[in-house]
């Protein structure tokens, strides 16, 4: 049975209410940092992610995560064995909260630069009501926004931006090429797989255009056709990075499953269909 209107409204105060919970206690999700695969590393807790990598040049962190993360994303940077001082570029996948919310004190401190899709930056100018809640959000400075159209290089890494509209109009997936083993992996992030926000009435009541739902719809189909070695969820309920995590034995092969991108985007499609069955 398709979701309603209603069903979803449901739902989603029931997250908010958990997301309530944590925001008083953000230590009831905390999870310790590990080593994903070569130069990524996992600082998020059980619901959404936070990921460090080390270029060799400088730290580039994706998603500080909620406002209240702040002191765990700090304290993980030190357990990692980096210094929070070396964080040059803050990339963020979208303009919610849950990934947004921690970036002023992490840009402030180190004095990273602050990266999101150019069509997200509206987020933080003439509609912060969009952030979800935007109080939860302290003010920061947006100093570049990505370059689809060529990668961004810094010591050993390499990242490729792609615009994945959907979820946010400037929701932007990472690619990012890394070692393991000695050979090359690929590891990429979709910005933002959340159906939320995508029925005519959200979208109508956000004052944001219908095209959103087929640009996440045919997004999910394009992407799904690149080849990915290991999957970066943005949210733990997309893909459970965590399960691998307690199977890893610390060579990072766990994390290592060519199948896995595919699946997931195509998992999300079977959800966009009840939520949109006129796109299928």
């Amino acid at each position: 049975m398709a979701e309603t209107l209603e069903m979803r409204q449901a739902r989603l105060k029931a997250l908010f209410e958990k997301i309530d919970n944590f925001v008083a206690h953000p230590w009831i999700l905390y999870h310790e940092p590990f080593r994903v695969v070569g130069d990524v590393y996992y600082l998020g807790n059980s619901y959404v992610s936070t990921f460090l990598i080390d270029t060799g040049e400088g730290l580039i962190l994706i998603d500080p995560g909620f406002q209240q993360m702040v002191y765990q994303v700090f304290d993980a940077v030190r357990k990692l064995g980096f210094e929070t001082k070396d964080i040059k570029h803050i990339f963020l996948s979208h303009g919610h909260m849950d990934h947004v919310g921690a970036t002023r004190v992490l840009q402030e401190y180190p004095g990273a630069r602050v990266w999101i899709g150019r069509d997200d930056v509206f987020f933080f100018t003439e509609r912060r009501d969009l952030i979800v809640n935007e109080h939860w959000v302290p003010e920061f400075t947006v100093t570049d926004t990505y370059d689809y159209e060529k990668p961004f290089e810094m010591g050993r890494v390499k990242i490729n931006f792609v615009h994945s509209p959907g979820h946010t109009p400037g929701t932007t997936s990472f690619f990012i090429e890394t070692t393991h083993r000695g050979e090359k992996v690929v590891c990429a992030m979709h910005g933002g797989l959340g159906l939320n926000g995508l029925t005519r009435e959200e979208l109508e009541e956000n004052r944001l255009p219908i095209r959103l739902q087929s640009d996440f719809v045919n997004g999910l189909r394009t992407l799904g056709q690149r080849h990915v070695d290991v999957v970066l969820p943005s949210h733990m309920h997309n893909y459970d990075m965590l399960a691998r995590k307690a199977l890893d034995d610390g060579s990072g092969d766990a994390f290592v499953d060519p199948a896995a991108w595919k699946n997931m985007l195509d998992s999300q499609l079977e959800k966009a269909k009840e939520v949109l069955p006129e796109l299928f």
